[in-house]
């Protein structure tokens, strides 16, 4: 069996969110937090979808060659 390690937060929102999230939690009959929890994990794999599309669409071309990262290395240590 799976545990997740949980904690809590404290956060002023508006109070319009506030309501959505009450009317949300009583329609589906779950908790508030419930509610937060999936609105953040939502808005968390939309980020790192974005962060992975930003990295992908990067290049390395002007990166140092392996022998120049060693000279470079060299002259570090």
């Amino acid at each position: 069996m799976q545990t997740t390690k949980t904690t809590r937060i404290s956060a002023l929102l508006p109070i319009s969110l506030v309501e959505e999230v009450k009317k949300e939690s009583k329609l589906k009959n779950i908790a508030q937090s419930h509610v937060v929890k999936k609105a953040l994990e939502f808005w968390l794999e939309h980020k790192l979808a974005r962060d992975a599309k930003e990295l992908s669409e990067m290049n390395f071309y002007d990166l140092p060659s392996e022998n120049d990262w060693l000279s470079i290395q060299s002259k570090i240590e």
